[in-house]
C-alpha cells in the first residue's frame, strides 16, 4: 500500500510542473532597430554625389533661344550657363547630347539615354507623371507673336492694307486728277486763276481738280472760258462718283483693319490661324482654348510660317518670343498682349533619380549667392519674373 500512495503523490506533484513547461512562451527574439529616415536620405545623397563625381553625366539639350543657343562653339544660353555653374559647384564631368525638342528629351530620359534634360522645360502635371523635376530655375509663361503692324499697338497706316481692286481705284482717281489738271490748265492758262507756264500751272490745275471732285470748291480758282467750264462740268460728272467710291472703300478698309487685324491677346485669336510647336505646353493650351492650330516640329519652322503669312500669330514661351523679336525678327515681328498661362521652368530628371537632391542643393546655393538672379537679368533683362 505504501508504494502506490507514494507513486500517486509523485504524479500529482509532477503534473503542474509539466503543464507549466508546456505553456511557457519562448523568449522573443529582439527586433533589429529601424533605420532612421534622415540617415537613409543623407546616405542616398552621398551615394548620388559619389556617382556623379565618378561618371560623366549626359545632358540633353535642344535649340531653344534664349535658354539654349547651339549655333556657336561652345553652346550658350540661360540654361547652358546655369548648368555650367551647377556642374562646377558639384565638380562633375558632363557631355551635351543634342535632341530635337522637349518631347524627345523626355523620351530619352525615360529610356535612360540621358541623366538630365535642360533648356526651358516647363513643369506640368502630365510631365510630372513621367519624369521628376528639380526646383524651378525661373518662371515663365506664354506669349503671342505677330507680324509688325498687326498688333494692337500698331500705327494707323500700318493697319491699312489694300487689295488689287482698291489700288485700282487709287490709281484711277490719281490718273483722272492728272488728266483734268492738264486739260483745265490748257483751257485756262494765262488767265486770272492759272499760270501761263506749265509749271506751276499744271499743279494749279490738279489742285483745282481735287477740290472740285471732293465738292470742297474753295472758289479761288474758277474757269472763265467756255472750254474751261465744259472741262469743269465733265470733271465733276466723272470724278465725283469715283471719289465717293474711293472714300467709301478707304473707310471700309480702316474699319476692317481695326476690327479684324488687331491682336491684343488670346481672345483676338478665335478666328485666326495660330502656329505652335507640336507637343509643347503652348500647343496643349491653344488646343484647349479652341484655336485653329497649325503645328510644326521646331520653332524655326513656326517663325518661317509667320513670315510667309501661313499663320496669323504664334503662341510660344514668352522669353523665347521676346528674344526672337529683339534679334532675328527685329522690325519684322512684335510681341503683343501680356504674359498668360504662368508656368515654371526646371531641369528634368528620370523618375526617382538620385541626382535630384544634389542638383537642388546646388541650385539653392546659386539662389542664396545671387548668382541665379544675375544670370536671369543677363538673359531676360531687369523685367525677368522671379
Amino acid at each position: 500500500m505504501r508504494f502506490p500512495v507514494c507513486l500517486l503523490v509523485s504524479l500529482l506533484c509532477a503534473f503542474p510542473v509539466a503543464a507549466s513547461a508546456q505553456t511557457q512562451t519562448p523568449p522573443a527574439t529582439p527586433a533589429e532597430p529601424a533605420a532612421e529616415t534622415g540617415d537613409t536620405l543623407a546616405q542616398a545623397a552621398e551615394d548620388a554625389v559619389e556617382r556623379i563625381e565618378r561618371d560623366e553625366l549626359r545632358i540633353g539639350i535642344s535649340t531653344f533661344p534664349p535658354f539654349v543657343l547651339t549655333g556657336g562653339n561652345p553652346h550658350s544660353g540661360f540654361s547652358i550657363e546655369l548648368w555650367r555653374l551647377v556642374a562646377e559647384s558639384l565638380d562633375v564631368d558632363y557631355t551635351f547630347v543634342a535632341s530635337t525638342g522637349v518631347a524627345d528629351k523626355l523620351a530619352r530620359l525615360r529610356g535612360d539615354q540621358l541623366d538630365v534634360a535642360i533648356g526651358g522645360i516647363t513643369v506640368t502635371t502630365e510631365r510630372e507623371r513621367l519624369v521628376d523635376f528639380t526646383h524651378p530655375v525661373t518662371d515663365s509663361g506664354l506669349g503671342i507673336l505677330v507680324r509688325e503692324g498687326e498688333g494692337g499697338g500698331a500705327g494707323f497706316f500700318q493697319r491699312i492694307t489694300f487689295n488689287d481692286s482698291k489700288w485700282g481705284l487709287v490709281i484711277g482717281f490719281l490718273a483722272l486728277v492728272i488728266v483734268a489738271g492738264n486739260l483745265i490748265w490748257w483751257a485756262e492758262r494765262g488767265r486770272e486763276s492759272f499760270s501761263d507756264k506749265y509749271f506751276p500751272g499744271v499743279f494749279e490745275g490738279m489742285y483745282w481738280a481735287i477740290v472740285t471732285a471732293s465738292t470742297v470748291g474753295y472758289g479761288d480758282k474758277t474757269p472763265t472760258s467756255w472750254r474751261g467750264r465744259a472741262i469743269a462740268g465733265l470733271t465733276i460728272v466723272i470724278t465725283l462718283p469715283l471719289f465717293a467710291l474711293f472714300t467709301a472703300e478707304l473707310a471700309s478698309t480702316i474699319t476692317v483693319a481695326e476690327i479684324q487685324s488687331r491682336i491684343d491677346g488670346p481672345e483676338d485669336l478665335r478666328d485666326k490661324r495660330v502656329g505652335v510647336v507640336r507637343g509643347t505646353v503652348a500647343a496643349d493650351w491653344a488646343a484647349g482654348f479652341g484655336l485653329e492650330l497649325v503645328q510644326w516640329d521646331g520653332i524655326g519652322e513656326v517663325y518661317d510660317a509667320l513670315d510667309r503669312e501661313v499663320v496669323d500669330a504664334v503662341i510660344h514661351d514668352a522669353p523665347s518670343l521676346q528674344y526672337y523679336a529683339q534679334n532675328q525678327g527685329k522690325d519684322d515681328v512684335q510681341v503683343v498682349g501680356g504674359l498668360f498661362q504662368a508656368q515654371s521652368i526646371a531641369f528634368a530628371l528620370n523618375e526617382g533619380s538620385p541626382l535630384r537632391e544634389p542638383l537642388n542643393r546646388a541650385l539653392l546655393s546659386l539662389v542664396e549667392s545671387g548668382e541665379l538672379e544675375r544670370l536671369r537679368v543677363r538673359w531676360f533683362g531687369t523685367g525677368a519674373r522671379k
